[in-house]
């Protein structure tokens, strides 16, 4: 597998290395150096000569260090934030001592060729800062938030398609009880419910009816709680002429509200049931 497998290209035209040239050499040596960080649907590192094995970390704080830079936007760290995000119960000097293991573990991990004393290539250290090198990092969760930002803007149904393609499950599913992912998780997966409500919609309008509403029961498998995406599903339903599966929709939207929020749906979500309800009365009255 490709280190930058799964990385959009800035232009769609062809490489530098397809085409030849002076900067073809230059190119396949960043693609070389690159480590790919995977932290959607699971935490995986990875160069051009395989992924990081579990074993290479030694130490749990190794990987969770890793993780805590790329999950940061900037991807850099002062050491007292690292100190109270990773060791926040424990002394000072024990925690200062846990986190220069842990930092030369994962530089050994990623880099084991690395000769003694030599300055790592992907987690770097400047005064205080402890940092991913930018340079030769690639991380999905940035490519899957520049991507859906885009698409968020553009509103065509390939760019919501290509962003959707590089989401491929929450972040970071092994730490969910951990705090400090849990701001990050939140935001991208909100992006990609955005995308899934924003695509259905986009299909809706080109009348792809089917696919748009398995996109919006996709988005409510992530969140049944998500109002809007109720709604959505009954205008799907009812544009289909599926009326009762529309009405059916509300029950199940207030019954999931119940259950999880302890609350009735919204005046928008009453007020699209009451319709949907009046137009059933008066269809079936003019049928007889």
């Amino acid at each position: 597998m490709s280190a930058a497998e799964g990385f959009v290209r800035p232009n769609g035209g062809a490489s530098d290395r397809e085409l030849g040239g002076p900067r073809a050499v230059l190119e396949e040596t960043s693609a070389t150096l690159a480590l790919n960080i995977r932290l959607l649907g699971g935490f995986r590192a990875e160069r051009c000569v395989g992924p990081v094995p579990d074993f290479a970390w030694q130490r749990r704080g190794a990987k969770q260090l890793t993780k805590l830079l790329a999950i940061n936007p900037g991807h850099a760290l002062h050491r007292e934030q690292i100190l109270e995000t990773l060791w926040p119960r424990v002394g000072v000097d024990s925690a200062r001592n846990s986190l220069a293991k842990s930092l030369h573990a994962a530089r050994q991990a990623l880099e084991p060729e690395r000769p003694p004393r030599r300055g790592s290539l992907y987690i770097q250290i400047r005064d205080d800062m402890i940092a991913l090198n930018a340079d030769h990092v690639l991380i999905d969760a940035d490519n899957f938030q520049r991507l859906a930002q885009s698409a968020l803007r553009l509103a065509t149904v390939s760019a919501y398609d290509a962003a959707l393609a590089v989401y491929t499950g929450v972040l970071l599913p092994g730490d969910l009880y951990e705090d400090w992912p849990s701001e990050r998780r939140r935001y991208l997966a909100d992006l990609n419910l955005r995308l899934l409500l924003g695509l259905a919609e986009m299909l809706a309008k080109h009348g792809d009816y089917h696919r748009a509403i398995d996109c919006v029961r996709s988005a409510l498998q992530e969140d049944q709680s998500r109002e809007d995406a109720h709604r959505q599903l009954m205008r799907l339903h009812d544009a289909m002429g599926a009326r009762d599966l529309a009405l059916r929709q509300f029950e199940i939207c207030r019954a999931q509200l119940d259950r999880e929020l302890n609350r009735a749906p919204d005046w928008e979500t009453t007020m699209l049931y009451e319709e949907l309800l009046a137009n059933r009365v008066r269809q079936r009255a003019a049928g007889r």
